[in-house]
């Protein structure tokens, strides 16, 4: 082994012991596996939508890296698969970015607790940005099986094993955010920041999303035809 391949492991090696981010969390695929008490949980945030505007997707972006990225870091322990959400339809529910993880009702009332508790969303909702935050009632397990914020029409096997493709997706995409972000720490603005930061993800999505993603999750399934809808 190289030198610099050495270092290189060591480098991933000591970024994983101080980022919650990059501790790779055990998935559990059947519900045998899981903790017994547990189940899924959301943070909602509602994002303005000035009328004849598109969404404000780097507002979303902001969420991730200002509040989600430092709250995740603090309380990845209570923390067993997780994943980003991000919808805006021209619909009564609009524009919403949701932080869903599975945890115990005593780790997502830490995480809700700490998310209420950042500067960061009090300043968006402030401002308007964020218009509304919702928070899942913690007395109550909803949703106690694996799969089940999955797609109901999707085959059994895919609903329970779907969580562990989405969490590496937005863990992958967290971290571009908070890499981008320390490009940009230059511009104090935070908002302005993060139009910045994504536009950068927008230009690797558009550049890069084929092979870097899409290639080689085909790979992943040996190449077969895939169906595509649009």
């Amino acid at each position: 082994m190289g030198r610099s391949v050495m270092w290189l492991l060591l480098a991933v090696l000591v970024t994983g012991c101080a980022s919650g981010r990059l501790q790779p969390p055990a998935v559990p695929v059947a519900q045998g596996d899981v903790p017994e008490g547990t189940g899924w949980w959301a943070a909602r945030f509602r994002i303005a939508r000035p009328a004849g505007e598109q969404p404000h997707w780097h507002i979303g972006t902001l969420l991730g890296g200002e509040v989600i990225a430092p709250v995740f870091d603090r309380h990845f322990q209570d923390i067993m698969i997780w994943r980003i959400h991000r919808r805006a339809g021209d619909d009564s529910y609009g524009h919403v970015f949701s932080f869903i993880f599975y945890a115990t009702p005593e780790g997502a009332r830490r995480v809700y607790q700490d998310i209420a508790a950042s500067t960061v969303l009090q300043q968006l909702r402030q401002t308007g940005e964020v218009t509304w935050v919702g928070f899942d009632d913690v007395s109550v397990i909803g949703k106690p099986a694996i799969g089940d914020t999955s797609d109901s029409h999707w085959d059994p096997a895919v609903q329970q094993t779907w969580p562990a493709l989405a969490m590496g997706a937005s863990r992958m995409w967290l971290d571009l955010v908070t890499l981008k972000a320390a490009d940009h720490s230059e511009e104090a603005d935070l908002v302005e920041r993060y139009r910045l930061v994504q536009n950068d993800i927008n230009s690797l999505w558009a550049n890069q999303g084929q092979h870097a993603m899409l290639h080689h999750l085909s790979a992943i399934f040996a190449y077969q035809p895939l169906l595509i809808k649009y």
